[in-house]
């Protein structure tokens, strides 16, 4: 089995080294360069890296991946798309040569998204088509592109022990060319719901919601909107949105997905800021009982925070339930340590639970 690594790069440099070194049990480590203009250029090829300096233009992803997979020799078998802010687990090649059959045309890993490549704690995990047979695959869309089986029947494998590692850099820019090129994939096909979800959620962040809404409501309306995390994400975002509609969008998405721990805070907050302390209580009750992630791009890790307990415990103070209010109160303080607030809450609900104790 022959094995290539490949992707595409701009401007590189404090990523390159680490690339190539996970990719050295590679046959093949190819690079398609499309105008760097630090040393990502020299830093890869001193590495023996095989560097290869395209331009696409106008610029697509997918135009630009495609240019690089079509640089792969044909001797190869398998080949692996990692970008340049990923690296691969040691011992990799090992376990795919284990994993991958004479039927097989493409193998799911693991990839675990880090905030620094030293950090050990994952922030979010999923599984990711990054490796796939030489011929037959071509990727699709000119942003968030996707990695497309052109032949007659996919067989695809999984294997949870080949980890791909992603560190993302936030100070590079690239992301502001994300929602132009999503309207050009959204024009191209409007029914495509995944960028349908992504071109309502960026105009959502570019603070342009009369057009986001109608978006997020499209994509809840395509057939091909399957999935209740990503569904109930954007009725998230439109009772953002939203505010006079807030708790009815936000109910929505609680049917939609009552196991994300994300729609019960947002539930919580919007029932703390309405003194509702009884259905405040409700919703923190069962946002503390989801104890587990779904593992997707749409976890936020604020939600495993302090605050469904902070607020859990001035629910149970205003309703007068004193042991679960220290229980959640020091709960919360656990979790934020430095917190004066939390601190002088939980000092509070001591004395008043004490009060009552006495006055029994």
């Amino acid at each position: 089995m022959k094995v290539a690594v490949y992707t595409i790069a701009l401007n590189e440099a404090a990523n390159a080294e680490r690339w190539a070194n996970s990719a050295v049990d590679a046959d093949y480590r190819i690079v398609a360069d499309t105008g760097s203009t630090d040393d990502t250029v020299e830093r890869l090829t001193s590495m023996g890296v095989t560097v290869h300096r395209i331009a696409v233009r106008p610029w697509r992803f997918d135009d630009a991946r495609n240019a690089a997979m079509a640089l792969i020799p044909a001797d190869v078998d398998v080949c692996c798309t990692m970008d340049m802010d990923r690296f691969l687990e040691p011992s990799w090649r090992a376990k795919l040569e284990a994993a991958w059959t004479p039927e097989t045309t493409a193998l799911y890993c693991q990839t675990i998204y880090k905030a620094s490549v030293d950090d050990p704690t994952p922030l979010r995990s999923w599984p990711a088509k990054n490796f796939h047979h030489r011929w037959g695959y071509r990727f699709n869309r000119p942003v968030h592109e996707a990695l497309v089986f052109t032949g007659e029947r996919e067989v695809t494998a999984n294997s949870s022990d080949i980890i791909m590692f992603e560190v993302q850099d936030l100070t590079k820019p690239t992301r502001s060319s994300y929602l132009p090129l999503m309207e050009v994939a959204h024009k191209e096909n409007p029914d495509d719901a995944q960028i349908c979800f992504w071109l309502g959620r960026d105009l959502m962040w570019a603070n342009q919601p009369e057009r986001a809404i109608p978006l997020l409501e499209r994509y809840l309306a395509l057939p091909t909107s399957k999935w209740a995390e990503e569904r109930s994400e954007a009725m998230r975002y439109i009772a953002r949105m939203m505010p006079e509609q807030r708790l009815t969008w936000l109910d929505k998405a609680r049917m939609e997905a009552p196991h994300r721990r994300e729609i019960w805070l947002d539930l919580a907050e919007e029932f703390h800021g309405k003194a509702d302390w009884l259905n405040l209580f409700w919703a923190c009750t069962n946002g503390i009982e989801t104890t587990r992630r779904t593992g997707s791009y749409l976890d936020d890790a604020n939600c495993w925070g302090f605050r469904l307990y902070d607020l859990g415990a001035i629910a149970s103070w205003r309703l007068n339930v004193m042991g679960r209010a220290v229980e959640w109160g020091r709960r919360a303080l656990e979790l934020d340590a430095g917190n004066q607030r939390l601190r002088d809450n939980l000092d509070f609900f001591i004395r008043m639970q004490q009060e009552a104790r006495a006055g029994a």
